[in-house]
């Protein structure tokens, strides 16, 4: 009997994997769009109009799973239990939201500005997309308030956001016509200025995906105030084509230098993609992304490229850590698409660790082995300006060689403290088609982290209803300052699986035998 249901299990988890890797599946392209659909585009607007074209088939609808409650507290075997309840950050019953990006005001850790996907919801579906929106909250993250319509003008979403010193507030995005803008505010999210970056494809196919946007606020930089945007190009017949491309503004948003392709000498035999970018204590400008050397297939390598004079001139692109398994073909056991897409920080502190530079992102067993079914979050990091990287650490400090899976990850580093934190999507406590939310923490440099779960619930991930091919967002966010952290990220435990955007910000303190004082 006990073999009878050991091998039912089984085959229940075996199901579920296999049920999920159907949906996760490359979109089916129906013969008209064939030489027209860019296979590894990730933009939500993108596969919707290619739907509404009738060049792919759309994706069926998943039943939805209600969440399960769990506790609000956030505990930790290294500090003092918090009473963090999920906040969303709007109540509205006729939105949805994805694809969350968190900025910390520099000078008040309790002002933040939050930017996600946005889109209409009724009847249980999608039927417009509005794209990247803007909500605020000036008191720790308590309250919110802001627009779901776009942040500037209707775009296509994937939103990165990002405040000066000076106080103006920016949402970088994917422009209505697939191209790249950025929006600024000079009255905190009130009124929105929608800048042209990077022009889409015209009369030809593709689209500018992808995107990253980055604020160089570092006071020892002769820089300050710098904006960096960056995506990957997959305009077809573009000399550029596959390979990332940056500009840059030093007047507020308000002009963009021509895109400057930057990864071409990284040499990726099919793409790069997931572009990330940092910047350093004196003004360096750092950008990394996943490299793909065949197609359909896992990210296998990570670009990286630096400038040492604003973003004017890049140093030529290099492969700072090979042999690496992602799971953007692998997949996990749930049922939305997924990536191993980098994420970066730099230390900007004045402590110990000032100027390392922090990469994380999800692999398939140990990094340079590769095998097994567990997922896990590894870091490496550079105290050299990226010239050498250390050995991958591992970040999630469940056990190892049960099938868990850890993905998504998103790294801070807080500029007053140096400590480190990384919010991603975990399994370890739930069946393999759930998820909780997740943060590991360091104070030693990512030499050794400590997990918590954030999120009061777990849910099952599904394809959001009206939006293609198994999406239920591409990345998650958190940013830290001042011993204050708020980490952001989707699920969809609402009723009928409406998808949303949820906060638990909490406090980090000073290192152990630190003293609790707040500067800047």
């Amino acid at each position: 009997m006990k073999k009878l249901c050991c091998l039912l299990g089984i085959l229940f988890v075996f199901s579920l994997f296999s049920y999920a890797q159907r949906l996760s599946s490359l979109p089916e392209i129906t013969p008209a769009g064939k030489g027209i659909v860019v296979p590894y585009a990730d933009n939500i607007g993108y596969w919707k109009s290619m739907v509404r074209q009738g060049y792919v088939k759309p994706q069926k609808t998943v039943p939805w799973t209600p969440s399960k409650p769990g506790s609000v507290v956030i505990k930790s075997s290294s500090s003092l239990p918090q009473d963090s309840p999920d906040v969303p950050v709007t109540s509205s019953t006729s939105l949805t939201q994805s694809e969350n990006s968190v900025f910390i005001d520099p000078g008040d850790e309790d002002n933040v500005l939050n930017s996600n996907n946005s889109s209409d919801w009724a009847q249980g579906s999608v039927s417009n997309l509005f794209g990247a929106d803007s909500y605020s909250s000036s008191d720790n993250g308590l309250s919110w308030g802001g627009i779901s319509t776009g942040a500037g003008n209707t775009n296509n979403g994937d939103p990165a956001t990002a405040i000066s010193r000076d106080g103006r507030w920016y949402v970088g995005k994917i422009s209505h016509t697939l191209g790249q803008n950025v929006a600024y505010s000079t009255d905190k999210g009130i009124t929105w200025t929608d800048v042209q970056v990077a022009a889409g494809p015209g009369n030809v196919y593709g689209l500018l995906d992808k995107n990253h946007l980055w604020i160089d606020n570092s006071l020892s930089s002769v820089f300050l105030g710098n904006l960096y945007a960056a995506w990957t190009n997959f305009i077809t017949g573009s000399p550029d084509s596959t390979q990332v491309q940056a500009s840059r503004s030093n007047d507020g948003g308000l002009h963009w230098s021509s895109p400057i392709a930057v990864s071409r000498d990284a040499n990726a035999l099919k793409l790069n993609h997931g572009v990330n970018i940092a910047t350093g204590e004196n003004g360096q400008v750092y950008m990394a992304w996943s490299i793909y050397d065949s197609w359909p297939a896992d990210e296998n390598a990570i670009g990286f490229v630096r400038s040492f004079d604003g973003g004017g001139v890049w140093q030529s692109a290099t492969r700072i850590i090979q042999n690496i398994k992602g799971i953007r073909n692998s997949m996990t056991s749930k049922a939305m698409r997924v990536n191993s897409f980098p994420s970066m920080a730099v230390d900007l502190s004045n402590g110990p660790n000032r100027g390392t530079i922090y990469l994380v992102w999800a692999n398939v067993g140990t990094p340079g082995v590769n095998t097994g079914s567990d997922i896990d979050i590894y870091l490496i990091k550079s105290a050299d300006d990226g010239m050498t990287w250390s050995a991958p650490v591992k970040v999630n400090q469940d056990a190892a060689g049960i099938g868990k899976q850890h993905f998504f990850p998103w790294i801070t580093v807080d500029a007053v403290t140096g400590g480190i934190c990384v919010i991603y999507y975990d399994d370890r406590n739930v069946s393999p088609s759930e998820a909780e939310t997740w943060v590991s923490w360091s104070y030693d440099g990512g030499n050794s982290f400590t997990d918590f779960r954030v999120s009061d619930v777990a849910f099952t991930p599904s394809p959001v209803p009206g939006l293609a091919f198994n999406y239920f967002g591409d990345y998650i966010g958190i940013q830290s300052l001042n011993m204050k952290v708020y980490p952001v990220w989707t699920d969809n435990r609402l009723p009928g699986g409406q998808t949303m955007t949820w906060t638990s910000p909490f406090d980090l303190g000073p290192a152990p035998g630190q003293p609790w004082v707040m500067y800047y």
